[in-house]
């Protein structure tokens, strides 16, 4: 069942808009509630508005969203709102998925690069054709997701979210220089942790960081952090680290 235009229809497929820029969000479900709703509904407008794609999302949007959770059985998974630009008005479409396993997250760097024609990698929006590459990529490999270099040999993000090394006894994250996505549980786990008082850090990392780390870890509003570590490698980061539990309490709030 998907939801579109207001209206409950058959069949379950996300929405491909081809080869237009269409922004989108994901979000994690909780017994039928979207506890992140309004940071990832603040985060669709802004991307409509800078894409200048009208967008009003109607107050029952939120109820709708619930009852398609529900219809479907996904009460505890993921559901994705999508608004893809038309030639007068914007469709909005919400489909719903199971979440994926929470485990260890194996990752591979990858050497995938972005192309001149994809969208800003600053903004969540399809065609993704540029991670799903780079996701190909580690699959391939052997690995879960895979980490985004940049040509400068920044570590960026990962194909699905974005990444994190524990540095010096600090959280590290890359910083938000445009050429990585400003995911919302990111940017509550760096809010959350300054105000539990454990280190975090925004900086440029490279591989050298990325094989000096004494945990990594992977974040997104989905699954929250998660933790990961390099393909062949023993991971040495639990997934019940200081992020997890700032996390999980900030949830809560």
């Amino acid at each position: 069942m998907r939801w579109i235009d207001g209206q409950f229809v058959g069949g379950s497929d996300v929405v491909q808009p081809g080869a237009v820029v269409a922004p989108f969000e994901t979000m994690g479900a909780r017994a039928g509630v979207l506890p992140l709703w309004e940071h990832h509904l603040r985060r669709l407008g802004a991307a409509c508005a800078r894409l200048r794609i009208p967008f009003a999302p109607p107050p029952t949007l939120v109820a709708a969203a619930a009852e398609l959770l529900a219809r479907n059985g996904h009460d505890d998974d993921v559901l994705r709102l999508h608004v893809i630009p038309g030639s007068a008005t914007p469709s909005v479409v919400m489909t719903t998925r199971a979440r994926g396993p929470q485990r260890t997250v194996q990752l591979l760097p990858c050497i995938t690069r972005r192309p001149d024609d994809a969208p800003p990698a600053d903004l969540k929006a399809t065609p993704r054709t540029f991670y799903d590459a780079v996701l190909r990529e580690a699959q391939d490999g052997g690995a879960d997701d895979g980490i985004v270099l940049a040509d400068d040999g920044a570590l960026l993000e990962t194909a699905i979210g974005n990444l994190w090394l524990l540095l010096d006894g600090a959280w590290t994250t890359p910083p938000l220089d445009g050429r990585t996505l400003p995911g919302i549980a990111r940017g509550l786990l760096l809010t959350a942790m300054t105000a539990a008082g454990e280190r975090v850090a925004e900086r440029r990392c490279d591989l050298a960081d990325l094989h000096r780390a004494t945990a990594l870890a992977v974040s997104s509003a989905v699954h929250g952090p998660r933790a990961a570590g390099l393909l062949g490698q023993r991971p040495v980061g639990k997934p019940d680290t200081a992020l997890h539990r700032v996390w999980q309490r900030a949830l809560r709030r």
